[in-house]
C-alpha cells in the first residue's frame, strides 16, 4: 500500500521539489506534475481513486489558472493552496466514509477483511494522519510568509519533516496496530 500511495503522491512530490523562485520554474513544475498525474495514475483514475482524481483536477486547474491566465495570487500561494487541496481531499474522503488510503489497502487485502473494524480503523487513522500533516504544512508555509527568518534551509528542513513522518507512519502503523489487536484478543482468551 505504501508504494501505491507514494506513486499517487508523485505528482505532488515533483511539484514541491521542482517549484522554484521563478514563474518559469513554477510553470515547469505544474506541467511535469500534471503529466505525471496522467501517466502514472491511469489505473487509479479508472478505478475512481479519490486522491488520483483530486490530484488531476488540481493540476489541470493550475495549468489553467497559473500558466494560461497567469493568476499571480495562486502562483504566489501555490504551496498553501496545494497543501490545502491535499487536506481537503483527505478530510472529504473521511467525511464521505471512504478514507483515501482504504482504496489502496483494498488492493492488498482479501475482500473478507474490508469491513473488519481493525482494517477500517487503520485506514481512518492513516488518512487522518495525512490530513494533519497537510494542515501542518499549511501552517509552516504561513509562518514562512510572516517570519522571513524562517526562510532558507530552516524552512526547507522543517517542511519535509511532516511528510517524512507520514511515510514512516504509514509503513509502521498498520503492522503495529494489527499486532496490538491480536495481542489484546489473545489476552482476553
Amino acid at each position: 500500500m505504501l508504494k501505491e500511495i507514494l506513486q499517487s503522491f508523485l505528482p505532488w512530490i515533483l511539484f514541491f521539489i521542482l517549484t522554484g523562485h521563478t514563474q518559469q520554474q513554477l510553470d515547469a513544475a505544474i506541467i511535469i506534475a500534471a503529466i505525471t498525474a496522467i501517466i502514472f495514475e491511469v489505473n487509479a483514475l479508472r478505478k475512481g481513486f479519490i486522491l488520483s482524481w483530486g490530484t488531476l483536477i488540481f493540476f489541470i486547474f493550475m495549468v489553467i489558472a497559473v500558466i494560461l491566465f497567469r493568476n499571480q495570487w495562486i502562483a504566489k500561494y501555490s504551496w498553501i493552496f496545494s497543501n490545502g487541496v491535499l487536506a481537503l481531499i483527505t478530510w472529504i474522503s473521511i467525511f464521505m466514509r471512504k478514507p483515501f488510503t482504504i482504496q489502496y489497502a483494498k488492493e492488498q487485502v482479501s475482500k473478507d477483511k474490508w469491513q473488519h473494524p481493525v482494517f477500517l480503523k487503520i485506514n481512518y487513522l492513516l488518512t487522518a494522519a495525512w490530513g494533519l500533516i497537510f494542515l501542518i504544512n499549511i501552517g509552516l508555509h504561513i509562518i514562512r510568509i510572516y517570519y522571513p527568518g524562517f526562510n532558507g534551509w530552516i524552512y526547507e528542513v522543517t517542511s519535509y519533516i511532516p511528510s517524512i513522518f507520514g511515510i514512516w507512519f504509514m509503513a509502521w502503523f498498520p503492522n503495529w496496530y494489527k499486532g496490538k489487536y491480536v495481542q489484546k484478543r489473545t489476552h482476553k482468551k
